[in-house]
C-alpha cells in the first residue's frame, strides 16, 4: 500500500505515514565526537580488529570519550559528469550532448564498453555512478570499475558494488523518479578519479559519475554523543496536538526525572545526532518523512574504505548522504543509523532515533523494519569488537521499543518470515553485509538477546493497596468516594478479600484510569477525566491506597474520545495514554508530572465505545489494546512506537456486561475484568489463544458506577 502524504490515513485503513510537519520530534540535539584525521584513505583495505566481544558486555566505552565533531551544518559539494545521452531528445539536442559527454565508449562483444575521462577531485571525495529511472538493468548485467590518481599514480581498478535491493521501497513516494546507481565509493583525498562500466546490453541511458566534496567543518568542538536515549522523554512541555515540526535543541531533563529502575527497562545507547556529523537539513525533502512499523533490523555496510580515522567520520556519513539525497534522489540518507570501527552509532535518516522512520536500506521491507550500516568494506575486513558491541546494543534498545525479541526467529516482515535480526543478503541476491560482518550476525544476535531486560515495566499496573495482584479502582453510588478493592485467589476463586475507601470525592469523574507509576517515584498512581471539559486529574500515589492532593494534569481534551491509559506503548520508561482525535487514533507519550508529549498517529479512526488498556495480552514485548462496540470487543495488536498493526474480533459477546477493566497480568496471563449489568456480579476473564476464556464469577458489586 503506497504511504500517505499526510497524517490522515485512508477510510478503514491502518495509518501507515504521518508527515513530519505533523509531528513533534524532539529528539535530544546537542553536539558529539570524534579525533584527529590522516590526510588520505586508500581503496587498498586489510582486516580489522580481531574479534573480542566480552560475554554480555555491552558497555559502550565510544560514547565516554568527547570526539572533535561540526558545530554547525556544513556544506557539500556534488559535480556530476555525464557517461551517456539522456534518452529520448532529438538529434541536435543528442549532438551537443555527446558532445558534453565525458567519457568514450565503444561495443564490445555482447556490450558495451564506457570508460571516463580522468576528473578532478577536490578535498576527501566520495564518488557513485548513477543512471536514468526506470533502465532495465540488473546486478549481472553491469560492472563499475573505479580507480584514483594521486601523485601522479595511478591504482589499480576496484569494483563499486550495485545492488538494486538498496533503496526506497518500489510503490513509494520516494522511489518515484529515484536513479539506479552504484553504492559510493569513498576515494579519499586523491587528484583525480577514472571511472571504467562494462554492461552486457546497450549502456543504460543518462549515466553520470558523481564526484562529491563533504566540505569541511568550520567550527568543531569536543562532544559526547548528544543523543541519550533513555532521556528522550525527558521534553519540556505540556503537548497535546503538534501543529508544526519542532526545532532542534537540548532536551536535558530539570532534575524531577528519576532513572529507570534497573532490570526492567533495556538500556539505552548514546548516538551521534545529524547535527554532529554536520547534516545540511536543506537538502533533504521533508514532506517524505514517513513512519510505519518495526518488526526486524538489518545489518549493512557502507562498502567504503576501513581505515578511516575518528574525525573522518562525519565527512564520509556527509558524503553519503549527499549521493543518496542528490544524485540517487532519495529524500534523506537511506540508512537509519550507521556505526564506525570505534563502535560510535550516528544517527542517520532524519525523524527520531525512537521513531519507526521509514529508511530506503532493504527494498520491499523498509516500512517493517530498521538498518544500520556498518561504515567500511566488510567483504575483506573484519568487524571491530567495539562495532559488533554497537551493534548489540543498538539492536537490543531499538528492537526492545516495539516488543520484538532479538532472538525470535520467526517475525513477520511485510509478506516474508525473517528473524529478528538479519543481514541485508537474507532479503536479497546482494554480497551485503559482506562475509565477515556476515558470519558475526550470530554474536550480534547473541549480543542484542542478552541485552534485553523484558517487558514488565510495559505493563499495565494499579498496584495500590499493596498486594500481589493489581487492584481494582472503583467509585461507590452513595457518596461518590474512589474505592479501591483488592483481589486474591483463594483456592482457585478470585474474589474481592480487601476495600479501601480513600476519602476522594470523585463525583465529577466519567472515567477512572489505572495509570501505573505515571510520575516514577516507585508508586502507582490514577487518572480520572473531568466531566465538561474532559480534562484529566492527576492523583500521584504515595503507597497504602494513599495520594498527594491532585491536580490539573491536562485541561481541555473534550475531543479525545476512547482515551484509554495503556502502559508503556513507547518504549521509554514513561506510561502513556491513547486516544482517538479528528478521525485518526493516536498515541500521547506520557512525560510525568508535564502531561504528555506530542501526540503521533497510531491507527486509522476506529468506532467504539471504550478503549481498554490490557497490556501485553498477544504475548509479544509491545502493549495491546481491547476496543468494545456494543456486544463486540476487537483486540489491537500493538508494535510500540509503530501504533497498532492488525485487528480481530474475538468471538465471545460482552453484551451482557457494563463494565470492562483491563487488569494487566493476573497468574502470569492478561485478564479482564467485567459487571454482568443484570445483578452486578463481577467475572474475571484470562486471556486465551483464541480471545476471552471461561468467565469465573466473583463478588457482586451493584454499590458502585464507576471503575477503572
Amino acid at each position: 500500500m503506497p504511504p500517505y502524504p499526510s497524517d490522515t490515513p485512508d477510510p478503514g485503513r491502518r495509518s501507515r505515514f504521518v508527515t513530519l510537519c505533523q509531528q513533534l520530534l524532539a529528539l535530544a540535539v546537542v553536539i558529539a565526537v570524534l579525533t584527529p584525521a590522516a590526510r588520505t584513505v586508500t581503496m587498498d583495505v586489510r582486516p580489522a580488529d580481531p574479534i573480542d566481544v566480552a560475554p554480555g558486555g555491552l558497555g559502550l566505552r565510544s560514547a565516554e570519550f568527547p570526539s572533535t565533531v561540526p558545530t554547525k551544518p556544513v556544506a557539500t559539494d556534488v559535480d556530476e559528469y555525464p557517461l551517456t545521452a539522456p534518452a529520448g531528445r532529438g538529434r541536435a539536442a543528442l549532438r551537443a550532448s555527446a558532445k558534453a559527454l565525458r567519457a568514450s565508449a565503444k561495443a564490445v562483444r555482447g556490450g558495451s564498453s564506457i570508460t571516463s575521462d580522468p576528473l578532478p577531485v577536490e578535498g576527501y571525495g566520495t564518488v557513485g555512478v548513477t543512471w536514468a529511472p526506470g533502465s532495465k538493468v540488473d546486478e549481472e548485467g553491469i560492472k563499475v570499475l573505479v580507480r584514483t590518481k594521486n601523485h601522479g599514480a595511478w591504482t589499480g581498478w576496484t569494483e563499486a558494488e550495485f545492488h538494486d535491493e538498496h533503496a526506497p521501497d518500489p510503490k513509494s513516494k520516494e522511489a518515484r523518479g529515484a536513479r539506479p546507481g552504484t553504492e559510493p565509493i569513498l576515494v579519499g583525498e586523491v587528484d583525480a578519479v577514472q571511472v571504467q562500466v562494462a554492461t552486457k546490453q546497450n549502456a543504460p541511458s543518462d549515466m553520470k559519475l558523481a564526484v562529491i566534496q563533504p566540505g569541511e567543518a568550520t567550527a568543531t568542538a569536543k562532544q559526547t554523543p548528544s543523543i541519550d536515549t533513555g532521556r528522550l522523554a525527558a521534553r519540556e512541555g505540556e503537548t497535546v496536538e503538534p501543529e508544526a515540526e519542532t526545532p532542534e535543541g537540548d532536551t536535558g531533563t530539570d532534575g524531577e526525572d528519576l532513572d529507570l529502575q534497573a532490570g526492567t527497562y533495556t538500556p539505552r545507547p548514546k548516538i551521534y545526532s545529524r547535527r554532529q556529523w554536520g547534516a545540511n537539513e536543506a537538502i533533504r525533502d521533508k514532506g517524505s518523512l514517513s513512519f510505519y512499523e518495526v518488526h526486524a533490523g538489518f545489518v549493512h555496510h557502507t562498502v567504503n574504505a576501513n581505515n578511516y580515522t575518528p574525525d573522518q567520520v562525519p565527512g564520509i556519513i556527509r558524503g553519503i548522504y549527499s549521493y543518496h539525497v542528490r544524485s540517487r534522489g532519495w529524500s534523506d540518507i537511506g540508512y537509519n543509523f550507521l556505526v564506525d570501527r570505534f563502535g560510535r552509532i550516528w544517527e542517520g535518516r532524519y525523524g527520531g532515533v525512537d521513531r519507526p522512520v521509514v529508511g530506503a536500506h532493504t527494498s520491499g521491507y523498509n516500512q517493517y523494519s530498521f538498518a544500520m550500516s556498518a561504515i567500511g568494506n566488510f567483504e575483506t575486513a573484519r568487524p571491530s569488537s567495539a562495532m559488533l558491541n554497537a551493534y548489540g546494543a543498538l539492536f537490543a534498545w531499538k528492537l526492545s521499543l516495539h516488543g520484538v525479541n532479538a532472538a525470535s526467529t520467526a517475525q513477520r516482515v511485510g509478506s516474508k518470515t525473517f528473524r529478528a535480526i538479519n543481514g541485508h543478503r537474507d532479503a536479497g541476491s546482494t554480497a551485503c553485509p559482506g562475509k565477515y560482518l556476515y558470519a558475526q550476525l550470530p554474536t550480534i544476535r547473541a549480543l542484542a538477546s542478552r541485552g534485553q531486560r523484558g517487558w514488565a515495566g510495559r505493563e499495565i499496573l494499579g498496584n495500590y493497596i499493596g498486594g500481589a495482584e493489581a487492584d481494582l479502582l472503583t467509585r461507590r453510588k452513595r457518596d461518590n468516594r474512589l474505592e479501591i478493592q483488592a483481589l486474591t485467589q483463594r483456592e482457585g476463586r478470585w474474589m474481592i478479600t480487601r476495600r479501601v475507601n480513600t476519602g476522594i470525592d470523585i463525583s465529577w469523574a466519567t472515567a477512572l484510569y489505572k495509570a501505573g507509576d505515571w510520575d516514577r517515584d516507585g508508586y502507582d498512581d490514577v487518572l480520572a477525566r473531568r466531566r465538561g471539559d474532559g480534562g484529566l486529574i492527576l492523583f500521584r500515589g504515595k503507597g497504602g491506597a494513599r495520594f498527594h492532593p491532585s491536580y490539573l494534569l491536562i485541561g481541555g481534551i473534550p475531543d479525545i474520545t476512547l482515551l484509554s491509559a495503556v502502559g508503556d506503548v513507547t518504549g521509554d520508561g514513561w506510561p502513556d495514554l491513547m486516544g482517538q482525535r479528528k478521525g485518526v487514533m493516536r498515541i500521547y507519550p506520557g512525560r510525568g508530572r508535564r502531561g504528555v508529549g506530542a501526540s503521533y498517529a497510531a491507527y486509522s479512526g476506529i468506532r467504539g465505545s471504550q478503549q481498554v488498556g490490557v497490556g501485553r495480552w498477544n504475548g509479544d514485548g509491545a502493549p495491546d489494546s481491547l476496543v468494545r462496540n456494543g456486544g463486540r470487543v476487537t483486540l489491537y495488536r500493538g508494535n510500540g512506537p509503530g501504533g497498532w498493526t492488525s485487528s480481530r474480533v474475538l468471538p465471545t459477546s460482552v453484551a451482557g456486561y457494563d463494565w470492562i477493566v483491563g487488569m494487566g497480568p493476573y497468574s502470569r496471563r492478561a485478564s479482564v475484568i467485567v459487571r454482568r449489568a443484570s445483578d452486578a456480579t463481577l467475572f474475571l476473564i484470562p486471556r486465551t489463544r483464541s480471545g476471552f476464556g471461561a468467565p469465573m464469577a466473583m463478588n457482586r458489586r451493584p454499590n458502585y458506577d464507576l471503575a477503572g
